[in-house]
């Protein structure tokens, strides 16, 4: 024990000897409740800002906004060029590989659930196939049909799809749930107003959505930019041969205020910290 207290001692460092101490209690009491509770607000904050960080480079790394859930709404009309197969490949692996639950709306002039919200991830995997990447045959069809082929229409309506999604996410208790858009984008004429009601609702209900745009026109491009703005657009990673590459992120991202506010606060605990609670410097004399 009398080890214990010279180690405490001398780890304390010089002392100023006084004849009594009981006049400082109160002092005493009131720095260690400060030091306590400057204590606990600084892991707080450090711990809230590791997450705020974390998740925040979560949703840039994927697809659906916020990271998990929500509805994907695939297009399937004839528009789609099997260039863009490689693409849509790519969308559908990273989520299977998000190990996320997620639902499915298939569409060209109408839209269809093929999954509803809530689903795991894997059940996207049949899917791949008809997506792969193939040599064309010569004739008239020179690609291997798919579900789709005669199912829907050549026209393409892409409220559609997402007025089935967002539905879909409402039935399942989700009206704020994340949609992620897989489209080249080539909406008919008449769809266009539709589309843009379709953001403008999203937008005033909080409803997330990105869009993944496969092969799409220049014009097209340019049209759902200016619909939905630059920095609802996303890219799928790029798988290579040893693997998953990283993601494009969100074009145009946003500045992080939540994380600089909480670091800023982390900042001003600790000057408090030292401005209350630091010891009391005494001036050497000389002997």
């Amino acid at each position: 024990m009398a080890r214990l207290r010279n180690l405490l001692r001398a780890a304390r460092g010089p002392t100023i000897p006084i004849a009594t101490t009981a006049t400082m209690g109160p002092a005493v009491r009131r720095t260690l409740v400060l030091r306590i509770a400057f204590g606990a607000l600084l892991i707080a904050l450090v711990v809230a800002a590791t997450e705020t960080g974390r998740s925040k480079a979560a949703a840039d790394r994927g697809l659906v906004p916020g990271g998990v859930g929500g509805m994907l709404v695939l297009d399937v009309s004839r528009s789609i060029k099997p260039e863009a197969n490689r693409t849509i490949t790519n969308v559908l692996q990273q989520l299977i590989d998000s190990h996320t639950r997620i639902g499915l709306v298939a569409f060209s002039d109408i839209g269809y659930e093929l999954l509803p919200p809530g689903s795991p991830s894997s059940e996207l995997q049949p899917l791949l196939r008809y997506f792969a990447a193939v040599a064309p045959k010569p004739g008239p069809d020179p690609y291997p049909p798919n579900p789709w082929t005669t199912s829907f229409s050549g026209g393409t309506q892409i409220s559609s799809g997402l007025a089935v999604a967002h539905a879909s996410l409402t039935r399942a208790g989700e009206p704020k749930g994340p949609i992620l858009l897989v489209s080249d984008l080539d909406t008919a004429p008449d769809d266009v107003p539709r589309v843009a009601l379709a953001f403008n609702q999203f937008r005033a209900e909080g409803v997330p959505f990105r869009i993944v745009a496969v092969s799409p026109r220049a014009d097209n491009l340019s049209l759902f930019k200016n619909l939905a703005g630059p920095g609802a657009f996303t890219h799928p990673v790029q798988r290579t041969s040893g693997g998953l590459g990283q993601t494009g992120g969100v074009e145009g991202g946003h500045t992080p205020w939540l994380l600089i506010v909480l670091a800023l606060c982390v900042l001003a605990a600790l000057a408090a910290n030292e401005h209350w609670n630091g010891r009391l410097p005494v001036p050497r004399t000389a002997p």
